[in-house]
């Protein structure tokens, strides 16, 4: 899983939050392509509304599904001879027409053209994001089955939530604060700037107008699944960029490039009902020791 950086000229402090002996142990001992692309969830409670629960450790992809991983899938069940699943999960590209008024390069090239690799895939169904999980871990299983069974999957909305608060209790964003920015001004993530920095007071005439933003956070649609700052765990655009799917089907969690920054917090909930360019996944993986 090949992955670049998107570069923005503001530095924020990484903070690595402890977790207990035995899971680091563990996560030591898995394969080196495990460790760099999935970050390692520590055990805790995790609280929605006034419920709370507990939650053992599990691992969690650092960054959303790219494209060049989803083809990669794909190209293996065309190679395997799996055509119905194939064209079931193919990616429907014509959603792009859905969101946008000038989107013919997004549908023509978005998914296919290697420019757009690291970029999340988008236009998936609940059933092929599953299917994705189910063969990821098969792939897991064949490759690296000597000391664990691997699963992987989607998360439940609780687990993302958790993982998105980087264990720590009700936090609005995944990095903690309730600012969209930093102290250098810059943008935490990828979402519609509709507020107050596109209004503009002229100070002689004190007459007030809208400006258009466009790029204002560094994308003009999607950003690179390795954009912004990862949280405290090390995950990538836990909010905004594209709203993610859970295992709870036609419920996509903590907002899209196109959701105002009220609704990428990390409780937002975005309903589907079809693949859409506002929403792609993340997988969870489970491991166990044999």
């Amino acid at each position: 899983m090949t992955k670049f950086f998107f570069v923005i000229s503001c530095m924020l402090a990484t903070v690595t939050l402890s977790s207990s002996v035995s899971d680091k142990k563990e996560m030591n001992e898995l394969p080196k392509t495990v460790r760099s692309n999935f970050a390692l969830v520590p055990a805790g409670m995790v609280y929605v509304g006034s419920d709370s629960m507990a939650l053992t450790h599990f691992y969690l992809l650092k960054t959303e599904v790219d494209n060049l991983s989803y083809r990669e899938f794909l190209g293996d069940l065309k190679k395997n001879g799996k055509q119905n699943e194939y064209s079931i999960e193919n990616v429907d590209s014509t959603k792009w027409r859905s969101e946008m008024a000038y989107c013919e390069p997004y549908v023509n090239y978005y998914f296919s053209h290697p420019a757009y690799n690291q970029f999340p895939v988008v236009n998936v169904s609940y059933e092929g994001a599953q299917l994705y999980c189910k063969w990821l871990s098969e792939k897991f299983n064949q490759l690296y089955s000597h000391e664990f069974a691997y699963e992987v999957r989607l998360p439940s909305r609780v687990e993302w939530l958790y993982a998105a608060e980087s264990a720590m209790r009700k936090t609005p964003y995944t990095w903690g604060g309730p600012f969209l920015r930093n102290s250098h001004g810059c943008e935490l993530c990828n979402y519609k700037c509709v507020g107050d920095e596109k209004i503009s007071e002229d100070s002689i005439t004190h007459t007030v107008s809208a400006f258009n933003t466009a790029g204002l956070d560094g994308a003009d649609i999607t950003a690179p699944v390795e954009s912004y700052f990862p949280n405290l765990l090390g995950l990538y655009n836990m909010n905004g960029n594209v709203a993610e799917m859970v295992s709870e089907k036609g419920i996509a969690v903590g907002g899209s490039w196109a959701s105002t920054g009220y609704d990428v917090r990390n409780e937002s909930i975005m309903n589907y009902t079809q693949p859409s360019p506002l929403v792609g996944f993340r997988p969870l993986l489970i491991v166990k020791r044999k």
